[in-house]
């Protein structure tokens, strides 16, 4: 089998050859204006990268879930420390998660922000 790759890498297809053949018409080639041929298989096309605004959509997205996880561990240590059940172990782990809470919440302050994050490990 041979290919047509599309010379901005997006994409390729199956060809029949490299040259169109006037006996056939039928027979599908390259276009010379957009496609280079290949006698091997291309590599998967790449997309292009992402924009500055999906980038920090994944962020922002990355940011909140890892929020969502912290205040769901929070919220029960929070309750024990409220009703005076909470042990030693409890409030230790209640302030670890509350640190790692606005660490997270604080990416956007981070130089480099939302390109390069340092995000923060959340308590063992």
């Amino acid at each position: 089998m041979r290919y047509a790759v599309l010379k901005d890498g997006s994409g390729w297809r199956a060809v029949d050859g490299p040259q169109p053949d006037p006996d056939d018409p039928s027979k599908l080639f390259p276009d010379p204006d957009t496609e280079n041929y290949s006698e091997t298989l291309p590599p998967d096309p790449v997309g292009p990268p992402p924009t500055g605004a999906e980038v920090l959509a994944a962020a922002n997205a990355q940011r909140d879930s890892l929020l969502s996880v912290a205040a769901l561990r929070i919220a029960p240590l929070q309750d024990a420390v409220d009703l005076g059940s909470a042990t030693a172990d409890d409030t230790a782990s209640l302030t670890a998660w509350k640190q790692y809470r606005i660490a997270v919440n604080r990416i956007s302050a981070q130089a480099g922000f939302p390109t390069t994050i340092d995000w923060p490990a959340p308590p063992a």
